[in-house]
């Protein structure tokens, strides 16, 4: 396992309020509960980066093409997503999820992807439980775009 993803979810867990993140050596992953969200954090050796990954909300029964065509708008360019990408499937629901390059990531970073990756899952959650009684939302151009995607 990386010793640097160890030493950026050591930066994470006190400014998240978190208590101490530890890592298993053969299991180079940790979940962590997040404003209700459970974010999977893992090392990816492979590609030498992080993948993040939740599951936003269940699909709803009724508005799922409008719900669909949404995801599909705000993946678009990432327009809708701060660079991280949407997903469904019946089994899992809507998830988010995104990959960045270690190279990038340090302590203050880290702490900015996972904000904004929390920040983009609460918004996705509430189009997706309002779906059924209202139809989806625009998707919003406001986050702010202060993490390059390379």
């Amino acid at each position: 396992m990386s010793e640097a993803f160890a030493s950026l979810l050591s930066t994470l867990a006190p400014v998240l309020g978190l208590p101490e993140i530890t890592v298993r050596e053969d299991d180079p992953a940790c979940l962590l509960v997040i404003d209700d969200f459970e974010v999977s954090i893992r090392y990816l050796p492979g590609s030498d980066a992080v993948m993040m990954f939740t599951v936003v909300a269940p699909l709803p029964e009724r508005g799922r093409n409008e719900l669909f065509a949404a995801l599909l708008d705000a993946d678009t360019f990432f327009r809708g997503t701060q660079g991280f990408t949407l997903a469904a499937r019946e089994d899992t629901g809507v998830t988010l999820q995104g990959v960045m390059p270690m190279r990038v990531l340090d302590g203050s970073s880290i702490v900015s992807w996972v904000q904004n990756f929390v920040d983009v899952a609460q918004h996705w959650q509430g189009v997706c439980l309002n779906a059924e009684e209202t139809g989806p939302e625009e998707s919003p151009d406001v986050f702010a775009q202060d993490m390059l995607r390379v």
